[in-house]
């Protein structure tokens, strides 16, 4: 089942539970996988590549938000726990840097090739910010 399969069960099911800001949340994240599919121009799953730019647009604005508006953040969070249920595990940074080790070992050098490298082999399992870093410390 594709991630939008599993968004619009879910969507129903909320719904039918009475789940208002579920639900909401759920429409409006169907409607930008719906315009990310009629890009000609999209790569991979759009319904995955669209979630992880939602949730790192609100983990940004949840630490913005922070200290000044503490019923916003909540609502934030709510919303980034609800998302990052369709996503696949995240690798951890000892996960990233033995990959990127490997990679080394192997004689990939320089971090734009690592970094290529992670990517093609993990796709959405891979935080992209965390990887650089941990690719510029261990490949220089």
């Amino acid at each position: 089942m594709s991630i939008k399969e599993q968004i619009q069960k879910d969507r129903i099911a909320a719904l039918k539970a009475g789940e208002k800001e579920r639900k909401g949340l759920l429409d409006y994240i169907l409607g930008e996988i719906q315009k990310a599919e009629k890009d000609p121009h999209a790569k991979g799953d759009p319904g995955t590549a669209m979630i992880q730019a939602y949730l790192k647009s609100q983990r940004e604005m949840a630490k913005e938000f922070a200290d000044s508006r503490p019923e916003e953040t909540a609502r934030i969070q709510r919303e980034i726990e609800i998302l990052s249920a369709y996503m696949p595990r995240q690798l951890t940074d000892d996960e990233v840097r033995q990959e990127i080790k490997t990679l080394v070992d192997q004689g990939v050098t320089g971090k734009g090739p690592i970094m290529a490298a992670l990517k093609q082999k993990h796709g959405a399992a891979l935080d992209g910010k965390r990887a650089a870093e941990l690719a510029g410390e261990i490949a220089g």
